[in-house]
């Protein structure tokens, strides 16, 4: 093993060396009770994890359903009465119990197939919608850049990357000294860890948080909240960086007096935050955020927040039950009389962007909001567009223009493929129809 592995070995060790095998965390893991896991089996179930870690071998068939289902909501820390980041136990033994059961080579297999569907997804929709200088920005390696601040983007996001325009409008309204980073070649490596490809994820993943460290930067502003989970657990408590790692959104709050300072009047509006508790403390931080803007009133409604620390991903294995909480949030939204869905994350605004098409509901990302009220943001949302269904007129083109800027062209089986990414994921959406023929054409033009 490398030494990189010795030391989640490690901690896994330490986890399991504290555990009293009290079974709190398995009590309240939302997704065990979603396969119909017992709950009384509780303290067998974490027995059988702190025996999966000091002795290896495949997992205990309970054990394995437990781990299958595993979605990163982290209520599981935060019941256990000892302190121990149980999510990153189990994300660790998660791997243990792939490594014990199948050839690496197979889970290597799969991760790349994952990363090459997304990277491709990425830089079409990417390719789409943003001029090229701006792009070229963004993927710039970590390493060459000088400024004192560091905002990391992670992949994702850049399919819909007005959010990133918007964060850069902050940072610049806040007179920072800052860089913009991103892209697949800064991956924070989750397929290749959560594939068990371990030795790949070490020259990407933690290749990347290394790249940080070799910027100018002191202190690294991280968006995409499974790279924000992967590097806070995977990488810091591993070894502590020299420079400081946090969410936008917390750095934001923590200063809230200069961007209060510098809001301007807004319309009024009422607004549901659709909230996921599991990544630090981002909900708080983005609902002080919200409070401080001119006009906000902010309309409680009890949610189904713990089930998932994100739209999408791990969560993805229970469409029914993500169905159901975006179908919730929205009628509960319009039944509290509220004329606006916040969202927190990328993977959440790709989910909830169409229900504009269905509801009587705007959807905005919660950085549409902070950079409007210091005078700036205004960047089309694209994928709103895509995802509502209806007139495509504008985001077509705008689509000639900056793939042609980018010197990208875009084919017929590029957009089946874009279409099926967009809506078949869980959410609510208009017609995909609408979005297919229209791209279509635009690929038949040449």
């Amino acid at each position: 093993m490398s030494a990189y592995a010795d030391r989640l070995e490690a901690l896994a060790a330490e986890a399991a060396d504290r555990c009293t095998g009290c079974g709190k965390c398995f009590e309240v893991c939302p997704t065990a009770r979603e396969i119909g896991l017992d709950a009384a089996e509780a303290k067998v179930r974490v027995g059988e994890l702190a025996a999966l870690t000091v002795n290896g071998g495949p997992a205990a068939d309970g054990l394995q359903k437990w781990l299958n289902a595993c979605d990163g909501s982290a209520r599981c820390t935060d019941a256990c009465p000892e302190g121990i980041n149980v999510r990153q136990w189990v994300t660790i033994a998660k791997m243990k119990a792939l490594n014990a059961t199948r050839p690496r080579e197979v889970g290597a297999a799969n991760a790349a197939g994952r990363f090459r569907h997304m990277a491709q997804a990425v830089r079409l929709l990417a390719s789409m919608q943003l001029p090229s200088e701006t792009l070229k920005k963004i993927l710039e390696p970590a390493e060459r850049r000088t400024a004192e601040i560091l905002f990391y983007t992670g992949c994702n996001v850049l399919r819909t990357p007005h959010i990133v325009l918007n964060v850069m409008d902050i940072l610049d309204a806040m007179q920072l000294d800052f860089d913009v980073v991103g892209g697949t070649a800064h991956c924070c490596g989750v397929y290749q860890f959560q594939e068990a490809d371990l030795p790949t994820y070490e020259r990407m993943g933690h290749r990347t948080f290394q790249r940080f460290g070799q910027s100018g930067a002191s202190k690294v502003l991280t968006w995409c909240p499974t790279c924000t989970k992967n590097f806070d657990e995977l990488e810091k408590d591993v070894e502590e960086p020299f420079f400081d790692l946090g969410h936008i959104s917390e750095f934001l709050a923590a200063n809230l007096d200069a961007l209060k300072a510098r809001f301007i009047d807004q319309p009024k509006r009422r607004v549901v935050i659709h909230e996921h508790l599991g990544i630090g403390a981002t909900v708080d931080s983005i609902r002080r955020l919200l409070s401080a803007v001119p006009n906000l009133e902010l309309v409680e409604l009890v949610q189904d927040s713990g089930f998932s620390y994100a739209c999408g991903g791990q969560a993805a294995k229970f469409k029914g039950r993500e169905q159901a909480i975006h179908r919730a949030l929205a009628e509960g939204a319009v039944a509290a009389g509220a004329d606006t869905i916040v969202t927190m994350y990328h993977s959440c605004h790709r989910a909830l962007a169409g229900a504009e098409a269905v509801y009587p509901l705007r959807v905005v990302n919660f950085t549409d909001v902070i950079a409007e009220a210091l005078g700036r943001g205004g960047h089309p949302d694209y994928y709103r567009l895509y995802k509502a269904g209806g007139a495509m007129d504008e985001a077509v083109a705008a689509a000639r223009q900056f793939l042609a800027n980018n010197g990208v062209r875009i084919d017929e089986a590029s957009v089946q493929s874009l279409t099926a990414d967009i809506f078949d994921e869980t959410g609510l959406a208009g017609s995909r129809e609408a979005f297919a023929q229209a791209f279509t054409a635009l690929a038949k033009e040449g």
